[in-house]
């Protein structure tokens, strides 16, 4: 038996990257997932059909965009339909963005805010519902070491993450009497496709500041969600828990 065997966990924006990482390792933990995606993939759903036949467990898709909020509602509600007591929640979808400040647009921080900060609150707000009968729950959002360290480039990204790491601390402090766990992960760089939009020498100059000398991969960040996760994390909460190779 895995460590999350019998939880149900939803999980945003999993069928790429990092989320999609998470996803399969809790699935070979023993989660049943529930994968809120912006649309439907079919390759995707063709892989997590491997998973569930490998791993025994239930997996169930719901679509919705997060820059629309009556989506969100709409999507949400169809989880809470299910009937089924949410153990596990992931804010992992994201977007990203690098400008010098100058050149980012009004629109380019009403966007990250309301893909980072906005749809994962307002999720969070329905989930925390289910857990609050159940009177018990683990919440992971993503946040960035852009959210913690200033970096050139990151005005309106880190800015987003600065947010989802505020939200975090502060969700953890109400619901804690609830037994309600609430952690942030502050991933580095990470072998994703966001991180392809960065350009090589900039890439290379930060390569040169990781203690490790690499950027990670998707895998050791889901290792870490899927033990904030477990009962093996019952005494951590409001926690950003970087995963950045010694920077």
């Amino acid at each position: 038996m895995g460590r999350l065997t019998g939880k149900t966990a939803l999980i945003t924006g999993c069928n790429r990257g990092i989320g999609k990482a998470i996803a399969n390792e809790m699935a070979s933990e023993g989660a049943n997932l529930i994968c809120a995606l912006r649309k439907e993939d079919p390759d995707y759903i063709r892989e997590t059909d491997a998973w569930r036949e490998k791993h025994g467990v239930g997996i169930d898709f719901v679509y919705f965009d997060l820059t629309d909020e009556d989506a969100i509602r709409a999507g949400m509600k169809s989880v809470l339909d299910m009937k089924r007591p949410i153990d596990i929640l992931v804010n992992n979808a994201g977007v990203a963005g690098f400008k010098p400040f100058v050149m980012t647009k009004l629109d380019d921080f009403k966007l990250m805010m309301q893909v980072n900060v906005y749809a994962p609150a307002l999720i969070s707000q329905y989930v925390v519902k289910n857990m609050l009968k159940q009177r018990k729950g683990s919440i992971i959002n993503l946040s960035s070491v852009s959210g913690l360290d200033a970096n050139a480039g990151n005005a309106a990204y880190g800015a987003s993450k600065a947010a989802m790491a505020s939200l975090t601390r502060t969700m953890a402090k109400e619901l804690a009497k609830a037994g309600i766990r609430v952690n942030a992960i502050a991933p580095g760089f990470v072998e994703t496709d966001m991180n392809k939009q960065i350009s090589e020498d900039y890439m290379t100059a930060m390569l040169q500041q990781i203690a490790l000398g690499r950027i990670a991969q998707p895998e050791e960040i889901a290792r870490v969600a899927s033990f904030l996760a477990s009962d093996e994390s019952s005494y951590i909460t409001g926690q950003i828990i970087r995963i950045d190779g010694g920077i």
